[in-house]
């Protein structure tokens, strides 16, 4: 074994057998490390998708690997690391990172700030099967670690002795306890290590576009003590090592690397209509007038509509993207006029499979527009909607130029806003059927997430061009890492069930742990039998502060709209409207998203990480650090026990109610109402009646402060420095509470407070 410490700051250690361990070490806990078994890059590893440059961008054909330091340089500039050997093994000072590489073979001690962490297996740490292609890496694991994150998941929020798959797939009505895989491709997660001084928490990205999957715990073997395994089904192995102070410190980092959630427009925040089965109808013009009616005639609040894909399907009864149902629709802009008359914004779904029978698939074969067969240039073809199709190639340039084109004059020109990507997964089983790769001739395998991810970028592209004064935005179902800075996401085809309910609360905080701060869940689930009237009104309530809240189902006979049930529509307008209400809040928290990478929807142990009790509460969430909602998610169920993260006061937000923390409470929970507690320190600002309303929970003795965003809600000019903020801020002893603002609010206090209430306006 030999090692070398390069010009750039890179160390190579070679190993015998000619493997190589390629370790770069950059600024503010950042640790790249390669290992290429075969002591050269894989020819299907050269480029990479997942990274940024210092403007938040990265070219449609990637990032050569090589070069990734000259990339991420403004925000991580490499570093020289100090090596000392002794003992058969080399120290590397890399700031709050201690590096120890064992020279006689690939193995790997982690510490941070003076304490170990974690460490490759001393005998199965790097392993490749030369026939498979198959890779993995093995590190340890303490039986008291919390895993989070992996993107969407099914399951409890700690995945400790959980195995999963990222093998996106088109998994209508999972179980969303145990159904794996899903719909995405995020192989990053944050460890939680340790207890009281000792505890550390630090991320691991996998840079890969292979099927991969991680197995916590599942898997045990007495020989090789405790372990946890990351494999992909080819590829080098190329992981990122990112340290923080807290959760909030690596997904800071996390994100500055890969991308952050752009802020979306306003009118997103709102609830998002929609109707499948009315597109499906013989008028649908009617059906949408019918809707905006409904609405006005309820007093229901609504802000746009995502038309689904039955506004696609032709008299064949087959679904064809970029053309209207002009026997069912012969006006689209006339259709579309009639959400805009209603002050709707409109979201129009978009599939990437091209049925053999799309009057346009004689044009995208012929243009080489398609993933082609392995074994010929024919278009490879995969069971579809309606038949066999193939798969639009987003890594052909000329694809992305051509999808483009047709959003731009088949959807944007009649008056549709934004794409919604459906069905994007290209779960081909045809593992080798090949991508144009810009050039490169690669197989499917090893760009299936890629693809996914430069659909979403040509979409936003799009929007970017046509309204050139508007924000983009994108919603997509499946999503790669590096997917949130074009488009939010949702869970996908949940199941109409109470189980569904409970399990996407921490499925949404899993994709929130891995940058996704723009999600929601289809409420009321999307498959199976229609919601009862009571799972209905729960869900409503549980969705209330997701960012993306939208009512989407594939019912027969039953109408996916606040409506469905007419004997709660009382109970789902005061959710809706509560919504509405903290829109300020939700707005803010994503302008902090995209500043800082900060998520909106957090798990407890997110900022309560030094209470045992939190690191596996799954099925409450925070918004933001001050809101604590306790969603009821078991049928019949009037009352709801909570626990409080310790080190923290908490008011009920209905009844004003002070409890201390580190204790469960029950909560009340007649079907009207939502449990929600407020951390005292809290500001909450609303908007209500066109005034704004801050809702302030004053600690016994402290202070606290909120900056609300405001802007014009839809154009990018606050990226220039065109926009509002109001400083709210809170100071409270023993006698007295002080309210500062520089706006007009209006406040409003718990009734149980009786300190004395200072106003200014600052």
């Amino acid at each position: 074994m030999s090692y070398t410490l390069l010009p750039n700051g890179d160390l190579r250690l070679t190993f015998d057998d000619q493997a190589l361990l390629l370790i770069s070490a950059y600024a503010d806990g950042v640790v790249r490390v390669r290992w290429l078994p075969n002591g050269t890059s894989h020819p299907h590893m050269r480029r990479t998708w997942s990274f940024v440059d210092q403007h938040g961008n990265c070219p449609p054909e990637g990032w050569d690997r090589e070069a990734l330091s000259e990339v991420i340089a403004d925000r991580f500039p490499q570093l020289t690391p100090t090596v000392t050997e002794y003992e058969g093994r080399l120290r590397l000072e890399l700031g709050m990172i201690a590096l120890y590489a064992e020279l006689s073979r690939p193995c790997l001690t982690w510490q941070i700030n003076g304490r170990a962490v974690c460490s490759d297996n001393a005998l199965i740490g790097y392993v490749y099967d030369a026939r498979t292609g198959r890779i993995a890496h093995t590190l340890s694991r303490d039986l008291e670690d919390c895993y989070y994150g992996f993107g969407e998941a099914s399951g409890r929020l700690n995945k400790h002795s959980r195995r999963l798959r990222m093998r996106p797939t088109d998994a209508l009505g999972y179980d969303a306890e145990h159904s794996d895989p899903l719909y995405k491709h995020v192989p990053f997660y944050l460890t939680l290590n340790g207890y009281g001084a000792a505890m550390r928490v630090y991320g691991l990205f996998y840079d890969t576009p292979y099927e991969c999957s991680f197995d916590m715990g599942a898997e045990i073997d007495n020989y090789y003590s405790d372990y946890r395994i990351f494999s992909a089904e080819g590829g080098d192995l190329d992981y990122w090592f990112i340290a923080g102070e807290s959760f909030e410190g690596v997904l800071r980092r996390y994100t500055a690397l890969t991308g952050r959630q752009p802020l979306p427009p306003r009118d997103s925040l709102g609830y998002q209509g929609n109707g499948m089965e009315w597109l499906e109808s013989d008028d649908p013009t009617a059906r949408l007038e019918y809707f905006t009616a409904k609405l006005q005639a309820h007093d229901l609040p609504c802000s746009s509509f995502s038309l689904g894909s039955g506004y696609t399907r032709a008299a064949d009864g087959k679904r064809y993207v970029f053309t209207w149902a002009r026997d069912r629709i012969p006006d689209p802009a006339k259709f579309i006029g009639v959400l805009k008359k209603a002050g709707l914004s409109v979201a129009a779904n978009l599939k990437p499979g091209i049925l053999t029978t799309h009057p346009l698939f004689e044009e995208a074969k012929e243009a080489g527009l398609l993933i082609r067969r392995a074994d010929s240039d024919a278009p490879d073809l995969a069971p579809w909607w309606g038949g066999e199709a193939a798969h639009l190639d987003f890594t052909n340039p000329r694809t992305i130029d051509w999808w483009k084109a047709h959003l731009k004059a088949e959807l944007f020109a009649y008056g549709v806003d934004y794409p919604w990507n459906d069905n994007n997964e290209y779960n081909i089983r045809h593992d080798l059927a090949r991508c144009h790769a810009f050039g490169a001739d690669v197989p499917l395998m090893a760009l299936r997430p890629v693809q996914t991810l430069l659909m979403a970028l040509a979409s936003f592209e799009a929007v970017r061009e046509y309204y050139p004064e508007r924000r983009p935005f994108v919603t997509s179902r499946s999503v790669a890492a590096g997917v949130q800075r074009y488009a939010a996401t949702w869970t996908g085809d949940n199941r109409s069930d109470w189980k569904s309910l409970q399990y996407n609360i921490p499925m949404g905080m899993g994709l929130s742990l891995s940058g996704f701060a723009n999600f929601g869940h289809d409420v009321g689930g999307f498959a199976g039998e229609p919601p009862s009237p009571e799972l209905f009104v729960r869900w409503a309530q549980s969705c209330l502060f997701m960012p993306r809240f939208t009512i989407n189902s594939w019912y027969r006979g039953c109408e996916e709209a606040p409506w469905m049930h007419e004997s709660v529509l009382p109970e789902v307008r005061e959710a809706l409207k509560l919504r509405y209400a903290m829109i300020p809040y939700l707005y803010s928290l994503l302008y902090t998203a995209e500043q800082t990478g900060a998520p909106v929807i957090r798990p407890t142990v997110y900022h309560f990480w030094d209470d045992p009790k939190t690191r596996d509460q799954s099925f409450e969430y925070m918004v933001g650090a001050w809101l604590l909602a306790a969603p009821v998610y078991r049928e019949g169920e009037r009352r709801r026990a909570v626990y409080l993260p310790r080190g923290a006061m908490w008011y009920d937000w209905h009844s004003g109610t002070l409890y201390e923390g580190g204790k469960t409470v029950v909560l009340e929970a007649p079907l009207d109402r939502l449990p929600l507690l407020a951390r005292a320190s809290a500001l909450i600002p609303t908007e209500q009646d066109g005034k704004r309303r801050v809702y302030a929970f004053p600690l016994q003795t402290g202070e606290s402060a909120f900056d609300l965003f405001e802007d014009d809600g839809i154009s990018l000019a606050y990226r220039q420095g065109n926009y509002h903020t109001i400083r709210l801020r809170m100071q409270a002893d023993e006698q007295q509470v002080v309210l500062r603002a520089n706006a007009e609010v209006e406040w409003i206090l718990p009734s149980s407070e009786r300190r004395s209430v200072i106003l200014r306006n600052d």
